[in-house]
């Protein structure tokens, strides 16, 4: 199979998943890198069609070059779209200015001196290579755990096309370096038939990851959805009742308490009538941090209402409820939230309740829900325990 029909597949291959990618990731509510990996395909495509043209052969070092420089782009638009799915920091974008001081080498030596085919291909590969690389090292180590089965999939093609870019940077030295180079012509390097064939192999194999990687990450904002509040981040009453019925087979199987905290802020209403409802929602975030921060690993916190939360305490006895209740209630009651008219904090009133082995989750509730209301009649910003463990 010649070159040219090498890069003809090439440019169909490209054009094909980019603009269905970049359809799809118009489509798509933050569908983003979606659509910058689509784009990416297409530059690529462009950069494909522009190496086959042969206007005229005073032209053709132009053409070279103006394609190679599109594949460089199509490489950095692919890192960023890399980059904005796995939700990289700016510092991890340092791989673009190489990479585009790499492409400017070759427009320099091209104006400055002349156009060299062999330069012209090892900068661009050294420049595609470095992009590559450190997506690959993107996906292996920023990727969340539910996402690294696609995500290591696509580093290891990515890693692949980085060791054939190497390799050919390699060729193209040892080319360049013969006496009859400039008479044999490119068309009979190896390398660049090799390289476009699996490059069409690799495209094939990265958009289905990408895909792959996609799904994964649209499944996992709908579960976050289905189990987040909104607003303050923390698990919601659907998720709290799921692990609840969990907790309570446990808890009866292995004879072990479990304990749960009702929470409510104290005088809510009043902040939402005085300062608005956007500083309701900042209190209501900034709580919902105290509460998270003030609870043991493996505890729950969930908001429930407007203004109420509640902890599950999985293998908590009274004692152990009341001591995490109180470190919660201080922690809450040292906040100071920042408004347009100064300074807000706030106070919490919490019950708790233990739940004997074996009884029903809603008697659970229902017992701390009836503390809670004790703590607020005697006074607020306190802490009381239902009578005894709920049995």
């Amino acid at each position: 199979m010649s070159v040219v029909t090498l890069l003809l597949v090439n440019v169909l291959l490209h054009l094909t998943a980019g603009v269905c990618l970049f359809v799809a990731g118009r489509s798509l509510r933050a569908g983003a890198a979606l659509s910058l990996w689509g784009l990416s395909n297409l530059v690529y495509a462009a950069g494909f069609i522009v190496l086959v043209q042969r206007p005229s052969p005073s032209l053709d070092a132009y053409f070279s070059l103006g394609g190679n420089l599109l594949l460089d782009l199509g490489a950095a638009i692919a890192f960023l779209s890399l980059h904005r799915l796995l939700g990289g920091s700016r510092r991890d974008l340092w791989p673009l200015l190489p990479a585009a001081l790499l492409s400017l080498g070759k427009v320099a030596f091209t104006l400055a001196v002349e156009y060299n085919l062999s330069l012209n291909i090892v900068l661009g590969c050294l420049s595609r290579a470095l992009l590559a690389g450190m997506g690959s090292w993107l996906l292996l180590r920023r990727a969340e755990p539910w996402l690294r089965p696609a995500a290591w999939m696509v580093a290891g093609f990515q890693l692949l096309w980085v060791l054939l870019l190497l390799v050919r940077v390699v060729w193209q030295t040892a080319w360049a370096l013969r006496p009859d180079a400039a008479l044999l012509g490119s068309l009979t390097d190896p390398t660049s038939a090799i390289s476009l064939l699996l490059r069409s192999v690799i495209t094939f194999t990265m958009t289905v990851g990408f895909l792959w990687m996609i799904g994964r990450r649209l499944e996992a904002t709908l579960v976050r959805q289905a189990t987040e509040d909104p607003l303050t981040g923390v698990a919601n009453r659907r998720a709290l009742w799921e692990k609840a019925e969990r907790l309570i087979g446990r808890a009866a199987s292995r004879r072990a308490p479990l304990s749960v905290l009702m929470v409510d802020i104290d005088h809510f209403k009043s902040v939402n009538d005085r300062w608005g409802h956007g500083m309701g929602d900042r209190l209501l975030k900034a709580v919902a941090g105290a509460l998270t921060d003030g609870v043991r690993t493996g505890d729950m916190v969930a908001r429930v209402g407007g203004e109420e939360f509640a902890i599950m305490l999985p293998d908590a006895d009274a004692a152990t409820a009341a001591a995490v209740a109180e470190r919660v209630r201080a922690a809450v009651a040292l906040l100071q939230v920042e408004g347009d008219e100064g300074a807000l904090s706030c106070t919490v009133s919490i019950g708790h309740a233990t739940l004997a082995p074996g009884l029903p989750w809603e008697r659970l509730i229902k017992a701390a829900d009836e503390a809670l209301y004790n703590a607020k009649r005697g006074g607020r910003n306190r802490v009381e325990a239902a009578a005894a463990p709920v049995a």
